[in-house]
Parts: C-alpha cells; structure tokens; sequence
C-alpha cells in the first residue's frame, strides 16, 4: 500500500488507477489530520500531472501520426485515414488523462 503520493510515483510506472489510488490515500491522510488546504492543494497537484502527462502524450501522438498511421497497414489510403483520425486521439488522450482522477475511479 502507497503511503503517500511521492513514493508511489517513485515505486510505480506512470498509471493513471496508481495516480487515482494514491491521491485518494493522500487526501484521506490529510483529511483524517485536519488539513484541508493540503488535500485540496494535493487534488489540484495530482490534476495538474495527469493533464500535464496527457498532454505529453497527445504531442508525442500528433507528432508521430504520419509515423503511427503505418502502424496499422502498408495501405496509403488507410494510413492517411488513421492519420487524420489523430487529432481526435490526441484529444481523447487528455480527456481519459484527466477523467480518472477528477471521478476517482
């Protein structure tokens, strides 16, 4: 179990159910010792990386979809429909980043 938000980034790859856990156990620490700046503080911390991180990926997407399209097929038709389908990955990617945590699920 993640003591707190600190060392489960250090024990764990990035997932965003580990970043969802370990807010949740960071903020129910903080509540239960009667600091509630620092929880809220530590929600808005834990939405910044996930966005942040989504972010990343979403670039890291756009900028490869020419790359990424042949992924799928040897096609050229097909390889630019993936490719123009990419930006709405890349917006996909920041909403599914942000929506675990903000839901806690």
């Amino acid at each position: 179990m993640c003591i707190d938000f600190a060392t489960c980034i250090c024990r764990y790859r990035y997932d965003k159910d580990v970043i969802v856990v370990c807010n949740s156990v960071r903020v129910g620490n903080e509540l239960g010792a009667g600091h509630p700046k620092s929880a809220a503080f530590s929600v808005i911390m834990v939405n910044m990386v996930s966005f942040i991180i989504s972010v990343i990926e979403a670039v890291v997407v756009l900028a490869l979809r020419r790359v990424l399209s042949y992924a799928f097929t040897d096609g050229e038709i097909v390889a630019n429909a993936v490719s123009d389908l990419c930006p709405y990955l890349a917006v996909t990617l920041i909403l599914n980043g942000v929506q675990p945590v903000l839901s806690g699920n």
